[in-house]
C-alpha cells in the first residue's frame, strides 16, 4: 500500500509505464523472433500490458 503524497503516486505510476512499455517492446522483440510464440499476462502499478494492433503495448490502468 502506497502511503506517499498523490504527487509521489503519479510519479511512480509514470516509472512503473515507462517500465511497462520496455517489457512490451522486449515481448515485441521476442514476437519477431518466432512469430505466434509469445503469450504473456503483465500488470504492474497503474498499467498493464496487451496485445494489440500485431504487437505489445502497455496501458495505464488495469
Amino acid at each position: 500500500m502506497h502511503t506517499g503524497s498523490p504527487q509521489e503516486l503519479r510519479d511512480m505510476e509514470r516509472r512503473a509505464l515507462q517500465i511497462g512499455q520496455q517489457i512490451a517492446s522486449l515481448l515485441d522483440d521476442l514476437e519477431q523472433i518466432a512469430p505466434g510464440s509469445v503469450h504473456a499476462n503483465v500488470s504492474g502499478l497503474g498499467f498493464s500490458i496487451r496485445r494489440a494492433g500485431g504487437g505489445f503495448v502497455a496501458m495505464q490502468g488495469r
